[in-house]
């Protein structure tokens, strides 16, 4: 007979309790204890997995977290390591060594002349045969330039919008017998002009006897428009007097002495138009006293301008003698002598010598290795990156007359090229040999202020006590410079001299 069931008899309830994150099993088992074995307290051995404190598993959890993450970064490094050359930090003394050697290389690579040596040989030898198959000279415009006048041309070109530009021009007007500022752009292929001129330089001009020669250009913010030119030169003759009527509004309202056309990257398919463009543009202003001064790019740039049919009507080429190497180009020489000296004698040849202007340039490049652009900087600003840099010297010496240096900046590197009085006054000297008109300065607020105490030098570079001491010492100036980038400025209000030692080498160029 069955026993009736009770209240203590097999499982009789079961009860789950969470106390602090923990669950606790209770079983009544007060009915099962004749049928287990009992067995004394010390002889049970505990579960392997038993964790009655319940601080195991956080525990694993945690290290397992910080094991994945580790892995994670781990295999993120190795990753990088297969695609990322490795960067070894070498002494800045071989990296200096590293970048005299990489410009004898450009200046002379293997002794071949390099490619921007080349542009002009071949200019010249394309220029020649040009002249023999052309046979007898054109005929002369029935309204021709004036001859060109013996005083030398000192021509300044000016940036708007740089307080350094107008500083230096009103410290040195009196040096200056023209000034080219920019204001007027060519915004498209209807003729349609921007102006941007800064007005003060009016009165400045007037009251120091400055003829004004405001430029021209198709330059429309950072890029070139060779098609608005184009256009206009192959487009209805209408246009074309519209055009030239606005620009000559401009002129008179700012009491220029003329314009100066800097247009670039033209297609030489357009020369003919062209030609007949500036023709048409040069007998427009000579009716109303005024003078057409072209600028002349060195390279390929030069084929869309027919020489021999604009030296009738045109006033003055102006020739842009320096950025043999571009800021887009690799670090290398601004205007090294074979370069500048080679491209100076190729376009005065068979020529009125007096008919051009050379404009040198004083400024440089800043070159960040790896970046697609140089940063164009002052003269000053080179030489604070030369100090902050504690770079001890540069030179100016053969066979590129072209100083530089390198530095790094924290973990970038960087090359400067610049041009100063050194470099100005050989290249001076060139040009007055070729007997050229003048010379321009490119640009004012960029130069170095020595090259003013320059102007007067002998040929011989033969200087008189005071001039070499202007020359020598250089002064510390209120511009401001920039060195590194970054959104934290720090002011650095500490000025200090530098000195330049100058001698003739055994060719007779100014070495620095």
């Amino acid at each position: 007979m069955p026993h009736p069931p009770s209240q203590g008899y097999g499982v009789a309830s079961i009860q789950r309790r969470k106390r602090q994150n923990r669950i606790f099993l209770f079983v009544r088992l007060s009915d099962y204890k004749h049928r287990m074995p009992e067995f004394p307290p010390e002889e049970v051995t505990p579960f392997v997995f038993s964790d009655p404190t319940g601080k195991r598993w956080p525990r694993l959890r945690l290290i397992l977290l910080i094991g994945g993450v580790l892995f994670f970064l781990g295999t993120v490094l190795f990753v990088q390591t297969l695609f990322v050359t490795p960067h070894m930090n070498v002494p800045f003394s071989l990296r200096q060594l590293k970048g005299q050697l990489k410009a004898l290389q450009k200046e002379n690579p293997a002794g071949q002349l390099s490619v921007s040596s080349l542009l002009w040989q071949k200019f010249s030898a394309a220029r020649q045969a040009a002249r023999k198959l052309a046979g007898p000279a054109p005929t002369t415009s029935p309204r021709p330039r004036k001859k060109s006048p013996d005083n030398e041309v000192r021509l300044a070109f000016y940036t708007n919008g740089d307080p350094y530009s107008y500083a230096s021009l009103q410290q040195h007007a009196a040096q200056i017998t023209h000034l080219c500022p920019e204001w007027m752009t060519v915004m498209n292929g209807m003729g349609d002009l921007q102006i941007d001129g800064d007005t003060r330089l009016l009165k400045l001009a007037a009251t120091k006897g400055i003829a004004l020669m405001p430029l021209l250009t198709n330059l429309v913010g950072d890029t070139w428009q060779p098609e608005a030119i184009e256009n206009l030169a192959h487009g209805p003759p209408a246009r074309r007097d519209e055009f030239i009527q606005r620009v000559l509004s401009v002129l008179r309202s700012a009491k220029a002495s003329g314009v100066v056309i800097d247009w670039q990257q033209i297609d030489p398919a357009y020369k003919k138009d062209v030609t007949k463009f500036i023709d048409k543009f040069a007998d427009a202003l000579h009716d109303d006293n005024k003078e057409l001064w072209l600028c002349v790019q060195p390279g390929q740039e030069l084929d869309y301008i027919d020489f021999d049919a604009l030296s009738d009507n045109v006033d003055r080429f102006v020739a842009m003698l320096f950025d043999e190497t571009s800021d887009t180009d690799p670090p290398g020489p601004l205007a090294s002598r074979s370069w500048f000296e080679g491209w100076l004698r190729v376009l005065l040849q068979d020529s009125d010598t007096k008919q051009w202007i050379i404009a040198l340039g004083s400024y440089g490049y800043d070159w960040t290795i790896g970046a697609k652009k140089a940063e164009l900087i002052s003269f000053s600003e080179a030489m604070s990156r030369a100090n902050d840099a504690e770079i001890k010297s540069a030179e100016v010496a053969g066979p590129s007359y072209s100083p530089y240096f390198y530095f790094q900046d924290e973990d970038k590197e960087h090359a400067v090229w610049f041009l100063d009085a050194a470099t100005f006054l050989n290249q001076l000297r060139e040009a007055r040999d070729q007997k050229a008109g003048g010379f321009a300065l490119y640009r004012l607020g960029s130069e170095d202020p020595a090259i003013w105490d320059a102007l007067s030098v002998p040929r011989d570079f033969k200087f008189d006590n005071q001039t070499r001491q202007s020359l020598e010492l250089i002064k510390s100036t209120d511009t401001i410079t920039d060195v590194g980038d970054g959104e934290i400025v720090t002011v650095d209000e500490d000025r200090m001299d530098g000195m330049r030692k100058l001698a003739v080498d055994g060719d007779g160029y100014l070495t620095a």
